[in-house]
Parts: C-alpha cells; sequence; structure tokens
C-alpha cells in the first residue's frame, strides 16, 4: 500500500513539471513560412443584374451598290474599310458594247438631225409658197406631216443617244454618298451581270446595334424601350432607345431581333462587338478571379491571410462565373485579403512573408 502512495506522488510530480514547460495555446512545431505569393482584398464590383445578349454594330443605313451592265471588273480603286465621299469612283467595268453603241446613237443623231434641217428648210419653202397660193393646201399638209415626222425621228435618236451615255457611265460606279466599304463583293477580273453585288457600303453617321433576343422576352421589349449597350473593344457604355423590334421568332435560336439606335460617337464603327443589357439594374458582388479558388472535389475554397500573415483555407460558395473572375456568395467578406496567385503552394497554418 505504501508503495501505491509513492508511485501516484511520482506521477502527480511529474504531471505538475510537464504542465509548466509548455504555455497555453503553443504548439511545440514550427510554423512553415512561405513566400512569393501574390494577395489581393477582396472588392465589392457592380455586377449586371440584367441577362446579357450579343450584338453587333451596324450603319443605321447600309447600301449595296450593284452592277447595271453587264462585263468584267476591270479596276477596284476602293479596300474593305476605306472611308468614301459622295462622287468618289470606286470601281470600273470593262467597256464592252456600251461604246460601240454610243458612236452608233450618235451616228443615228447626225443623220436624223440633217435629215430634220432639210425637211424644216423644205417646209419654210412651202409656207413661203403657200402663202402666195402657189401650192394647194394638200401639198402644204404634206410636207408639215413630213417635218412633223423627222422631228420626232430626231426626239428618238437623241433618246437613243442619252440611253447609250447612260449604259456607258455604269461602266464607271461611283459613291452615292459619304459611307465606308464594308466589304468588297467581287474582284478584279471577275465577270459580272446586271444586278451583281459590287460594294457594299455603310453610310457616314448614325449607328445603331443589332442583337438577338431570346424569345423569353418577347411582348416585353418595346419600340422606345432604354436598354444599356456595352462596347468592350471602347470600354464605352450607352444607355440607347429601342428602335425596332422585328416580329417574328427564329425557331431555330429561339430568339427575336431588335435594333437599338446609338448616340452620335466618332469612334463607333460597323463591325464592333456589342453587349446589351436586358432586365434589372447592376447589383453590388463580390468577384474574385477563377484561379484563386481551390476546388477539392464538390468544395470550393480561397485561402485568406489574417493580420498576423496566416494563412487559412476558408469555404467559399460559388455564384456565376464571369470572364475570368467567379462570384463569390458566402464565406469572406469585402476587405479581407486572399491569395490570388501561387494557391499551389499555400498550406493552412503556414505563414506568409512579403
Amino acid at each position: 500500500m505504501k508503495g501505491f502512495y509513492v508511485m501516484a506522488t511520482l506521477l502527480a510530480c511529474g504531471l505538475t513539471a510537464c504542465s509548466g514547460d509548455i504555455e497555453p495555446g503553443r504548439s511545440e512545431t514550427a510554423r512553415v513560412t512561405i513566400s512569393g505569393l501574390a494577395t489581393a482584398s477582396v472588392a465589392t464590383s457592380l455586377l449586371a443584374g440584367s441577362e446579357v445578349f450579343v450584338g453587333t454594330v451596324e450603319s443605321a443605313d447600309r447600301g449595296v451598290l450593284t452592277a447595271r451592265i453587264d462585263g468584267r471588273v476591270r479596276r477596284i480603286l476602293v479596300k474593305e474599310g476605306d472611308t468614301v465621299k459622295a462622287g468618289e469612283l470606286l470601281l470600273t467595268i470593262e467597256d464592252n458594247v456600251a461604246g460601240d453603241r454610243l458612236a452608233e446613237a450618235e451616228g443615228g443623231r447626225q443623220s436624223a438631225e440633217a435629215r430634220f434641217q432639210l425637211t424644216k428648210k423644205t417646209w419654210n419653202r412651202y409656207q413661203q409658197l403657200f402663202e402666195k397660193e402657189a401650192i394647194t393646201p394638200q401639198e402644204m399638209d404634206q410636207i408639215s406631216a413630213n417635218l412633223e415626222m423627222a422631228r420626232q425621228q430626231l426626239r428618238s435618236a437623241e433618246a437613243t443617244v442619252s440611253a447609250a451615255r447612260t449604259a456607258l457611265s455604269h461602266t464607271r460606279v461611283t459613291a452615292p454618298y459619304e459611307a465606308r466599304v464594308v466589304r468588297q463583293e467581287v474582284r478584279e477580273g471577275s465577270t459580272v451581270m446586271p444586278g451583281a453585288a459590287l460594294l457594299s457600303l455603310d453610310r457616314a453617321g448614325r449607328r445603331q446595334v443589332r442583337a438577338d433576343i431570346s424569345e423569353s422576352w418577347a411582348g416585353r421589349i418595346k419600340p422606345g424601350l432604354l436598354l444599356t449597350v456595352e462596347i468592350p473593344a471602347l470600354d464605352k457604355r450607352y444607355s440607347a432607345p429601342v428602335a425596332e423590334v422585328l416580329p417574328a421568332t427564329d425557331p431555330r435560336s429561339r430568339s427575336f431581333q431588335i435594333t437599338i439606335d446609338l448616340p452620335a460617337d466618332p469612334d463607333l464603327s460597323a463591325g464592333l462587338y456589342a453587349r446589351v443589357l436586358v432586365g434589372e439594374p447592376d447589383v453590388p458582388a463580390l468577384l474574385v478571379p477563377v484561379t484563386a479558388v481551390i476546388n477539392r472535389g464538390q468544395l470550393h475554397g480561397l485561402y485568406t491571410v489574417d493580420a498576423e500573415n496566416i494563412l487559412h483555407y476558408r469555404l467559399v460558395r460559388l455564384g456565376r462565373q464571369h470572364g475570368d473572375q467567379v462570384e463569390i456568395l458566402a464565406g469572406i467578406n469585402p476587405g479581407e485579403r486572399y491569395v490570388v496567385a501561387g494557391t499551389e503552394r499555400a498550406v493552412n497554418g503556414a505563414r506568409l512573408k512579403e
């Protein structure tokens, strides 16, 4: 029995001595130190609460120049993207028969002019004789009819010359107004027929956006409704009215088209990519780079950094992804620091050396 009390006393003394060597809240294991991790603070960003649709900037007035005669394209004097002035020569078509037809018409007009002048002189002489009663009224009527016929033939010949000149002018295609060349529809050396497309032009001035909208919005978007339009290439945003809503819905894409009138801006050019926002205004959201998120099965987390530069793996709940960023719905607060890059080297509980 005496031996039991001795062992108990020794055990109690040993535990007392041990508890005095380790301070509460401290570990004998030294923390790992990691350097070179990029960090950032969580910031609140405005996130579009509306639905986004893709659109394209285009001219409010696009025209296609077509051939009016048959022939071979001899020379194209402009290229896509060029700005042209009204009346500027854009393209020429080789003169196959228009020149010959004009020469023939000119010859016919000259003959008709000579016949008319001769008949008129004859009529003047007959008129003098008629006044002297040297010829009968029937003879005067005949020469008057001949004069009228010669006049009609001359008018017809002049009309033929005018038509031939117009046909010849069609070998030279000019800009009907100030515009930008959007597309070259033919190449030099191509053979074209009347009606064949030659060049597409966007008239200088007003611009609009054409977009395909989901059919779920049918009936809710009407002309005059203000929508937000973003042009990423210019980093610009406009509030612009809907100009037209096409009533038909495309059964393949389940969408319908709208056009939106943009305000005057010299930076806008046809063909630019546009985003059309339909719905609610922007709402605040927490966004972080997708590369900062650590995925472990069905769980998602971030490495946060506390005031003492200690790393902590924090579970978070993700929302929608927007480009290279993802929305954080829960698990972290604005202003907290987190690891942006180098997460593969981060360790929970390690100290970050900056």
